[in-house]
């Protein structure tokens, strides 16, 4: 018998199902959509439509920043504990697919010199494809530290592994040096 708990804070019994699988279930649906866009994105790289690999690059990347949100939003108070756990979960996932998928996401030939507006990926960062390479594998430990801290269901703690994980891992191995600022 497994214990689940429920965005309410109250127990409840799941009888026969292991917990992984519950969670497994639970982030398969937005799992199938990153692999589809991987995917679809691999099928653009063969047939050269890099315009077609940006954005399922941009769509990648968007799904990893809504689950982040879920989890930023549990730590600001505005967001419940289920929506953080939903979103580790996710980020968790899509970062075993970066990891795996990174040359079709980032083939030669679809940075901002080369699409203009389209893109923020610096021309540099194919003068550095190992390091983005090596990145994944260090966001997903990250990651790992974040979902131990969710667990835990302190909204404050969150919010503050949150902050380490997008500073200490999304922008300083990638972003701040392969990125060009975003205009927002």
């Amino acid at each position: 018998m497994v214990v689940a708990y429920h965005r309410t804070g109250h127990r409840s019994e799941v009888e026969g199902k292991p917990m992984k699988k519950i969670l497994f279930n639970g982030i398969l649906v937005a799992g199938v959509g990153a692999l589809l866009a991987a995917g679809t994105a691999g099928v653009f790289a063969q047939q050269g439509d890099k315009a077609a690999i940006i954005k399922a690059r941009k769509d990648f990347m968007e799904s990893q920043q809504k689950a982040f949100n879920g989890i930023s939003a549990f730590g600001k108070g505005t967001g419940d504990r289920q929506g953080a756990i939903d979103g580790v979960n996710m980020l968790e996932y899509s970062s075993k697919i970066n990891a795996k998928f990174i040359d079709t996401y980032f083939p030669a030939g679809t940075s901002s010199a080369d699409f203009p507006g389209e893109t923020h990926a610096k021309p540099e960062l194919w003068q550095h494809l190992d390091e983005v390479k090596a990145a994944g594998p260090k966001l997903h430990e990250a990651e790992l530290k974040l979902a131990d801290v969710v667990k835990t269901g302190d909204a404050q703690t969150v919010a503050q592994a949150g902050t380490q994980l997008y500073r200490g891992s999304c922008n300083a191995l990638c972003h701040d040096q392969f990125r060009l600022p975003l205009q927002r």
